[in-house]
């Protein structure tokens, strides 16, 4: 990687990292990291990248749907 490259990233990292050491809990850890997401989405589609938004909205959505699984076979299991 370039130096500018390196650079980049750093700053990103040193932005990022501080604020997600501080979260409270885990509800805040992932509003941070949802946040980290959201704007990279948004960087990347200034730099080109139209459908990053898209990309990241469906990311989550599968993400969810697993999640809603797991807990809707839980729930089942837990009937029996």
């Amino acid at each position: 990687m370039s130096p500018e490259v390196l650079r980049r990233l750093r700053n990103l990292a040193e932005f990022w990292n501080p604020r997600m050491q501080a979260a409270k809990d885990d509800a805040d850890l992932a509003r941070i990291c949802f946040e980290r997401a959201k704007a990279a989405a948004k960087r990347a589609q200034r730099n080109g990248q139209p459908g990053a938004m898209h990309e990241l909205a469906k990311e989550l959505a599968q993400w969810a749907a697993e999640m809603e699984r797991q807990d809707a076979n839980r729930q089942r299991r837990n009937a029996a």
